[in-house]
């Protein structure tokens, strides 16, 4: 991350591509090469949206990565540099990240460290990148199915969310990004909250103002704390338990569950820690876990709490050997570095289970 660099507001709306467009005709971009790392989804179906707006992306050369978190890998990353250094990119060349988390995570790190650092820009097509995983300059691939344990803090020159890119996607990926703005009402805002239980995520037209308070809840934390040594670790509420569950379904699921639906059940555990830990209303922890799962179906968890427990104390977040979590007292109450007995985690998981229908 470059000494007192700032993280640009992201650019929300029907405008965004006409904005990154003009950000690339300006002085600082107008000469630098540009390279458009994508996925096999995003090549077909967003692309070509973006050569119609964005009129010097059609001078890109593209670096193609397989859809999926699998490509959140250090050899596909070694792939992306060796097309970067094949295809001529220099220190002044550009990166445009399009696609999904996956594709911002590893285009983020990979433009953070070929050559040492060239600049790049991210623009957002899944729900969870718009909603998350674009903004805040993390950066981050998978080791060995462990979630985002290789990274750097890289922050984009510019992040340009255009909604429309929504339509394309299957309504499981709209569902999970869901979460993430389950998780930002619950950790900020009571009033967000309540715009969202009134709502099926799958019947929202009209995604700008859910995704302007995501990203105003975000980045004013990520301002605070830009790489995460205390008030930014609130932003991981839901995150330890579900990315445990995400690395365990991916090592035994042949359809593993995804990051969002890994998160939704993380919530909910979560949640019920924050109730033996912080009490939390018992009413909330039911509404949590209601309006969780109606937007999320119930699904098993794979394995028992024995084989999610050394996931656990694997997880990055962890100080002095000691399981923490982000917890919540009620809404916008959050207490990090929350230390938890594992019998108390095995109790979540088992109150998850006892949730089936």
């Amino acid at each position: 991350m470059k000494k007192n660099q700032k993280h640009p507001k992201p650019v929300i709306g029907t405008n965004a591509l006409l904005k990154l467009e003009k950000a690339l005709n300006t002085p600082d971009f107008r000469d630098a090469r540009i390279y458009i790392l994508t996925d096999t989804n995003t090549l077909n179906c967003c692309l070509p949206v973006l050569e119609s707006v964005v009129i010097r992306s059609r001078e890109a050369e593209i670096i193609e990565l397989p859809a999926g978190e699998e490509s959140k890998d250090l050899e596909l990353c070694k792939g992306v540099w060796l097309s970067l250094l094949e295809l001529g990119a220099g220190r002044d060349s550009v990166l445009i990240n399009l696609g999904g988390g996956t594709i911002t995570d590893i285009g983020g790190f990979a433009a953070s460290t070929y050559m040492r650092g060239i600049r790049f820009f991210n623009v957002p097509t899944s729900l969870m990148g718009m909603a998350d995983a674009a903004m805040g300059g993390k950066t981050g691939l998978d080791l060995d199915a462990h979630k985002n344990m290789i990274g750097s803090f890289a922050i984009p020159e510019g992040v340009f969310i255009y909604p429309a890119f929504l339509e394309s996607l299957p309504q499981e990926e709209i569902r999970s990004g869901f979460a993430e703005i389950i998780k930002y009402a619950l950790i900020a805002d009571e009033d967000l909250w309540k715009k969202i239980i009134s709502k099926n995520c799958l019947e929202i037209k009209n995604w700008v103002p859910l995704l302007n308070k995501s990203a105003e809840i975000k980045m004013s934390v990520v301002a605070m704390d830009p790489e995460e040594t205390g008030l930014r670790k609130v932003l991981n509420f839901g995150h330890t338990i579900g990315h445990a569950i995400e690395t365990l379904s991916r090592r035994k699921d042949k359809k593993p569950i995804s990051h969002g639906e890994a998160v939704a059940i993380g919530i909910i555990c979560e949640s019920y820690l924050s109730y033996k830990m912080l009490n939390l209303p018992e009413a909330l922890l039911g509404e949590i876990s209601d309006i969780v799962l109606e937007q999320f179906p119930w699904k098993a968890i794979p394995g028992n709490a024995g084989a999610l427990l050394p996931l656990l104390r694997s997880d990055k977040k962890n100080e002095n050997g000691a399981l923490c979590f982000t917890l919540i007292a009620g809404f916008g109450q959050v207490m990090i570095n929350q230390q938890c007995p594992e019998s108390w985690i095995t109790e979540s998981l088992e109150f998850y289970k006892g949730l089936k229908p």
